[in-house]
């Protein structure tokens, strides 16, 4: 049974990531993002699920000097901020995008979202006279006033969703150079009921992650 340690960035959703990370049936630990970084290295993780929270990822405790210290020796998953603070380590720039709160969001797959195993099968806008693909739609819940619409060069998009400032990158992922995935990124929640294919989201990113 693999160890996944959630850092809990001090947000409302954390024990609903929780309880939808234990449905996977490994073992969890939750740690606040006060928590030093020797400290969570100790608790010898096989995945870091880095969560959703306030404000931006620089103020957010240790997290970013845990990215720093982990991301390609442990797996991560981050969620909202947990993808903001990912984007941020990356070299992209995380800004005031417009807020929208508690909606349902069709996320526009791109070509490597449409091709990905994380997506397959969950579009709700099949096309009946060609085969799903890159701009099918993934309904997906929003909490955000922060987002990134320039994906840093060691990030691959895989969906977006409109913004006051442009698209947003919602979905993405970071691969070593051997092609190996590191880290999976949601800027949306999947732990809501506003995100329907939110449990399989969750149990595909973790499979991914831990092979």
């Amino acid at each position: 049974m693999s160890h996944i340690v959630v850092i809990d960035n001090f947000d409302s959703f954390v024990y609903n990531l929780v309880d939808a990370i234990a449905a996977t049936e490994h073992r969890i630990t939750v740690v606040r993002n006060t928590t030093p970084v020797a400290e969570v290295q100790a608790l010898q993780p096989d995945l870091l699920v880095l969560s959703p929270g306030p404000s931006y990822p620089a103020e957010a405790g240790t997290m970013m000097q845990l990215i720093a210290a982990e991301l390609g020796s442990t797996p991560m998953l981050g969620i909202c901020l947990g993808f903001q603070a990912l984007i941020e380590h990356c070299g992209g720039v995380v800004a005031p995008c417009g807020p929208v709160h508690g909606r349902m969001s069709d996320m526009v797959l791109s070509e490597a979202g449409a091709g990905s195993p994380l997506f397959a099968g969950l579009s709700v806008d099949p096309h009946p006279d060609r085969s799903t693909g890159a701009g099918d739609h993934v309904p997906v819940a929003r909490y955000h006033s922060l987002g990134c619409v320039d994906a840093p060069e060691r990030i691959e998009s895989l969906g977006t969703c409109p913004s006051d400032s442009g698209d947003v990158i919602m979905a993405g992922i970071i691969r070593d150079t051997a092609g190996q995935t590191d880290a999976i990124g949601l800027q949306f929640h999947p732990e809501s009921i506003l995100s329907p294919s939110g449990p399989h989201i969750i149990q595909r990113a973790i499979d991914i992650l831990l092979p």
